[in-house]
Parts: structure tokens; C-alpha cells; sequence
């Protein structure tokens, strides 16, 4: 029986799940998800698309029954990814239990300190947490990182540690066409710059925010493929300038990139990136960057030449400024050089998936152990372990987003509903006037239709008068013109 490979993260992964994800299709082998929460343990079989809800009380309390399950499972190695204290926890009774080893890789910068994502970049670790990690890294049989710009950090805070660099493997892009969303393409402008994936604080939501009003009086708007933090449903953040698309599957990247005409994908990240799915998607997609002067961006920029680094200290005037220089800017860095530098063949810039594959696999055959043939009983060692109930303590972080999302989508309803209400309300205060002018007109047309008819009757009155006075005598006639002309006198 060839050895399962157990992997231990956390509940919300984010970009180390699609890396798991891309390990299950590509790793040759069995491989089982551990997502491990403060409140929540959740197991899942991905090759049979199973989940099965853990209880933690009952784990802590019967470590036998994770060894027989462990065993029943053939579990030879265990991979961590997740410097988290909850996966930490799990990997250590996971390695005890099964008597495997443990390898561990650094997918982003909070092994240094769990706020990591909270503080700016240049912020010292945390000694306290860093002891705890580098405990763990240290006691790993290997420790692994997807770009040298992790590994070297490690490597120098965590003294004599050996890491190795086995960069994220990306799969060939889809070709799947895809469409803008309608609402964009009544306020399209000329240049689209794209920014890709769930935006928050740490990748720079809040310069995102400020950046439409520098955009003013260009031809440029922003389009996020993915949402922002304060903002998940598609539509127009600001419009023509800040349009978010909303959630999107990995395999339609390249397809929205080209249905909103992307020439650019902006990574305003304020915390430091370890690899960046987001960037190896752009460069598949053949659409250049400009990103952030920082971390495994910047790193991978600078090896080859795709995309342009902001300055540091970057801010939203700033990087308005740098938009306009670049799409007015057609020189030998212009944007159809750098496009077509990214046409020419280059394994390096986006690493292939089965790089990857062929990497890891390496050293899960170097360090797993032959598992034992498991009893019959350990095939009944998981229900021992499973939760009695899905009550809300087990999703208790997916509930608290949920809340969050339903929060911002209400808001969004309660805005447009009080926008639709006072349109509503200035629409009929529209159409009342004209009603209300038409009526005066009305009234008006009438006075005046009255006024001639009497002024018509009038003259018919006159008319008949100077008839008769017509037919007087000419002796009478004067006399009576002097008569009236005295008494006018």
C-alpha cells in the first residue's frame, strides 16, 4: 500500500487551498485535507469529494482512535501548511499518532508574527510567536517555501534553518471564454487595468479606495476580478472607475481578462506576497503588471522583466501618476514591448504544475514511511472521532463571513432601495410640474379664447353702429362728431 500524504491547514485557506488542490491532481499518490479551526476540525477526501466534520473535544480525548484512523488510512507523511497554532497543534498529534514525519511549507510571512498580515512590512517578528514556529520548522524534516524571497527570510530568523524552494506550479491556462458583467460596459473607458482575486487590507483595499478620484479626467478605470472586502457583489464601485466583477472560477481568468480588455494588472499590496497565483495567472494570460516593490512580486518582476514595480511608499496619486505614464508612454518599455516579451517562451516566469508535482513528489518519497497494514477495526475509528452534531461551533468561522456578507449585501440593498425610493420621489416631482404647467397653460388658453370672443362681439356691436351711423344725413353726422369731440374736450 503506497503511503498517504496528510495535509494540515486551516479552515480558510485561500491560495494554499488551490495549491492543495493542484497537489491532489498532480502529486502521484493518496492525499487527505486536515482543516483544522480554533472551533472546527473538518477531514476531507478529496479524490472521493467527502467531508466529514471532526469533533475536537473528541480527538484531544481519544488519541487511539486517531491512530487506528491514521492507520486505516495509510497515512506515511504529514505536510503542514499553516504556521496557524490550531494546525500546528494538529500536525504534532497527527506525527505522534501516526509515527510519520512532518514537512512543512511557508506560504506567507505570519510564521514571523500571527498578525502579519495587519502591520506594515518592515514590522520586527514577534519573538514569543517566532519561538513557536521556528520549534515547529525546526523539529519538520524538511521545510519548503515557493520563492526565495520566504526561504531567505527564514532562513535568516530562524538560525541554521535549511529551506528548500519548490516555486507554486500552475496548470496550462484555460482557454473558456467568459463575459463582462452588462452594467460595466455602459461606462467602459478606454484603458482597463485589472486587479485579481479577494482584495483586502493587506493587498491593498484601501488604496483601491482612493484611487477613483485621482482617475478623474483620464480614460482609465479599474475593474476587480474577485471583490473587495467592503464591497462583494458585482456592479460599480464608482462609476467609470472602480467596477468589481465579483467571485470568479481560476479557470476563467485569462477568458475575463480579455472580455474586459485588461491591458494592465495592478497588485497594490501592501504586505509582502510569497509567490502570487494572481501574478502567474496575468503573465499566462499575456497581460503585464504593475505591482508592488515588495516581496516575491517584486522578486519575480525583476527576474523577468514583465511588468513594472511601483516605488516605495507607493500611495494612490502615486500610482494614478504611473497608470497614465504607462499607457501614454510608447517607447522601448512601452506596454506592446512588454506584451510582446511576455508571447516569448519562458518556463521560469510561470512555473509549470508538473515542476511542481515532480518536486514534491521527490521529497514525499524521500521522507514518508512504509504505512502498516491496517486492522479491522481502525476502519471504524473515524465515527469515534466524528462530530455528534453540526451545530454552530463547528462553522463558526464560516458563519461569522457569511454574517459579514450578508451585512455588506443588505447595506447594498438598503443603499439602491433608498436611491430608488428618492428617484421614485423626484420623478413624480418631475412629472407633477409639466402636469401642473399644461394646466396653467390651459387655463390660460382659456382667458384668452374668452377674451377674444367678447372682444369679437364687440366689434360686431361697433360694426352695427357705425352701419346706422353711416345711414344719418351729413348735416347730422357732423353735427354730432362735434358734439362728441366737445365733450372729449
Amino acid at each position: 500500500m503506497a503511503a498517504t500524504v496528510l495535509h494540515i491547514t486551516t479552515l480558510l485557506g485561500g491560495g494554499v487551498d488551490r495549491h492543495l488542490r493542484d497537489i491532489a491532481r498532480a502529486v502521484p499518490g493518496r492525499h487527505l485535507f486536515w482543516h483544522a479551526g480554533e472551533d472546527a476540525d473538518v477531514i476531507e477526501f478529496p479524490a472521493e469529494h467527502r467531508f466529514e466534520a471532526l469533533d475536537p473535544r473528541r480527538i484531544d480525548a481519544d488519541p487511539e482512535a486517531l491512530a487506528a484512523f491514521l492507520r486505516h488510512e495509510g497515512v506515511g507523511l504529514v505536510h503542514l501548511h499553516s504556521t496557524a497554532r490550531s494546525a500546528r497543534a494538529r500536525a504534532g498529534e497527527a506525527t505522534r499518532a501516526s509515527g510519520a514525519a512532518c514537512i512543512a511549507t511557508l506560504h506567507d510571512v505570519l510564521f514571523l508574527r500571527s498578525d502579519g498580515f495587519d502591520v506594515p512590512a518592515d514590522s520586527q517578528p514577534d519573538a514569543a510567536w517566532l519561538a513557536e514556529t521556528s520549534a515547529m520548522l525546526r523539529a519538520s524534516c524538511a521545510v519548503l517555501a515557493p520563492s526565495d524571497y520566504i526561504a531567505e527570510r527564514a532562513r535568516h530568523h530562524v538560525d541554521g534553518l535549511a529551506v528548500d524552494v519548490v516555486p507554486n506550479g500552475s496548470p496550462p491556462q484555460s482557454a473558456r471564454a467568459a463575459a463582462t458583467r452588462p452594467d460595466f460596459e455602459r461606462q467602459r473607458q478606454r484603458h482597463v487595468v485589472a486587479v485579481l482575486g479577494a482584495i483586502g487590507p493587506h493587498k491593498g483595499s484601501d488604496l483601491l479606495e482612493a484611487l477613483p478620484e485621482h482617475l478623474e479626467h483620464t480614460d482609465i478605470c479599474v475593474v476587480v476580478i474577485g471583490y473587495l472586502d467592503r464591497q462583494l457583489f458585482p456592479g460599480w464601485r464608482v462609476p467609470g472607475r472602480l467596477f468589481v466583477h465579483g467571485a470568479y472560477d481560476d479557470d476563467d481568468v485569462a477568458g475575463l481578462l480579455a472580455a474586459y480588455g485588461a491591458q494592465l494588472v495592478l497588485f497594490p499590496n501592501r504586505v509582502p506576497e510569497s509567490f502570487s497565483y494572481a501574478l502567474s495567472d496575468a503573465w499566462s494570460a499575456g497581460v503585464p503588471v504593475l505591482a508592488a516593490p515588495a516581496g516575491a512580486l517584486a522578486e519575480r518582476v525583476r527576474a523577468h522583466a514583465c511588468g513594472w514595480l511601483l516605488p516605495e511608499g507607493f500611495d494612490a496619486h502615486g500610482v494614478a501618476q504611473r497608470l497614465r505614464h504607462i499607457f501614454a508612454h510608447t517607447g522601448p518599455a512601452g506596454l506592446a514591448e512588454v506584451k510582446s516579451a511576455l508571447s516569448r517562451p519562458d518556463p521560469a516566469r510561470v512555473p509549470p504544475l508538473e515542476d511542481m508535482a515532480r518536486s514534491l513528489d521527490a521529497f514525499y518519497r524521500r521522507f514518508a514511511i512504509d504505512p502498516a497494514a491496517p486492522a479491522a477495526a481502525d476502519a471504524q475509528a473515524l465515527q469515534r472521532l466524528l462530530a455528534a452534531n453540526i451545530d454552530g461551533s463547528v462553522f463558526r468561522q464560516e458563519l461569522v463571513r457569511l454574517a459579514d456578507e450578508y451585512a455588506q449585501v443588505k447595506a447594498a440593498l438598503d443603499g439602491e432601495r433608498s436611491r430608488t425610493e428618492k428617484f421614485e420621489t423626484e420623478s413624480r416631482e418631475w412629472m407633477a410640474k409639466p402636469e401642473r404647467d399644461v394646466e396653467a397653460l390651459k387655463a390660460e388658453l382659456a382667458r384668452e379664447v374668452e377674451e377674444r370672443r367678447r372682444l369679437g362681439q364687440d366689434n360686431v356691436q361697433l360694426q352695427i353702429h357705425k352701419d346706422a351711423f353711416d345711414l344719418l344725413p351729413q348735416v347730422l353726422r357732423k353735427y354730432l362728431l362735434k358734439k362728441i369731440l366737445d365733450a372729449r374736450s
